[in-house]
């Protein structure tokens, strides 16, 4: 009597190579070394782009983003398939498109570098996850999945309302900037896939756990190193700041208390908003209006032709009617963006900086802005 060995039957592969590991580790320590500061800017003279041309900027801040980009690697490793990592993703999705365009449409405005803190700790959060197993519970993961979603939507509103786009272009230029998110993110996921499968070709079956454990190590590792360093960073740049407006991060600007003066006495109201290089400022009629509420901003006469009619257009278009600008009577390259109590000052015209700042000032006093 002959007896053969029982065949067990092979380990069924998951439908995520887990190999793929190593490349995301690999990436996740690249993209550490760029820092936090490159993950969620914006370029600063989008506002005036076209509809098809925030398409291209919401992929773009998407792919420059490495810690959303880490997370929702995370996600599909611990998802281990394609179709609960897409069920994962899409309550993401759903959170974050809610947020970015209910605080837009509403004007609410948070601390962006904050919402890159939870975004960074949320990186941990996965790490953290995957280095315990995948979650016995994913409806109640997907739910927290969904609040990241939501408090990361705060912050990608805060970016687009700092590109500086006017009001009647919002709506279309909100949906299409949402649209290139969603596509950065899809072509990111691809991407991770792609390069997964390729390294697990190279990689030996009985090594995919322990660097499935690395990976999430890591995640885990980068989340909670770089999410106090982010905050710390942040608390230091709002002490002793006279302004808790959140400007964009390329825009070049300070806000400080006001130091540009006027002439005390006489002066009334303008006869124009906008006065053009070599024309003649009436500075006491700027300082009479700058005491009614007005906002005056200063630039040099010889700015470029494409800030000046950028600052043109912002001014002699800006509702309500409340800003005048001419040149300024002295050497300073700067724009300086002045109100009654605080002042602007800017290496150059930034659409963006310049709303975020006229319209604080003007809700301040009472006016809808």
């Amino acid at each position: 009597m002959t007896f053969q060995a029982e065949r067990r039957p092979a380990p069924a592969r998951s439908s995520l190579p887990r190999a793929g590991t190593v490349v995301v580790t690999t990436v996740a320590l690249i993209l550490l070394v760029a820092g936090p500061a490159a993950a969620h800017g914006i370029g600063g003279d989008a506002a005036t782009a076209s509809i098809p041309g925030f398409v291209g900027i919401g992929i773009e801040h998407m792919l420059l983003g490495w810690d959303h980009l880490l997370f929702v690697a995370g996600i599909v490793l611990l998802a281990g398939g394609a179709r609960r990592g897409a069920k994962v993703i899409s309550a993401f999705v759903v959170g974050h498109s809610l947020t970015l365009i209910t605080a837009t449409l509403a004007g609410w405005q948070v601390n962006a570098t904050l919402v890159d803190v939870v975004i960074v700790l949320s990186v941990a959060f996965v790490g953290g996850y995957g280095m315990f197993g995948r979650p016995r519970r994913w409806d109640i993961f997907t739910a927290i999945v969904f609040g990241f979603g939501l408090v990361h939507g705060l912050g990608l509103s805060t970016r687009f309302q700092g590109i500086g786009v006017a009001d009647e272009d919002m709506v279309w230029r909100l949906l299409a900037f949402n649209i290139g998110i969603e596509v950065g993110q899809l072509t990111a996921i691809v991407g991770f896939l792609g390069l997964a499968a390729v390294v697990s070709l190279a990689v030996k079956r009985t090594h995919e756990a322990a660097l499935t454990k690395v990976v999430f190590v890591a995640l885990f590792a980068v989340g909670s190193m770089v999410a106090p360093f982010l905050a710390l960073d942040e608390f230091r740049s709002v002490d002793g700041d006279v302004s808790m407006v959140a400007l964009p991060d390329d825009s070049g600007c300070a806000v400080d208390e006001r130091t540009q003066t006027f002439p005390a006495a006489g002066g009334g109201h303008t006869d124009k908003t906008f006065y053009e290089p070599g024309e003649s400022v009436p500075v006491e009629n700027f300082g009479h209006s700058l005491a009614d509420g007005y906002i005056v901003v200063l630039y040099p006469d010889d700015l470029a032709d494409q800030d000046l009619d950028r600052l043109r257009e912002f001014v002699t278009e800006s509702e309500p009617a409340a800003l005048l600008a001419g040149t300024r009577d002295d050497d300073n390259p700067q724009v300086s963006v002045v109100t009654q109590d605080q002042q602007m000052t800017c290496e150059t015209v930034h659409v963006g900086a310049l709303r975020i700042f006229s319209r604080a000032w003007l809700e301040s006093i009472g006016y809808d802005a």
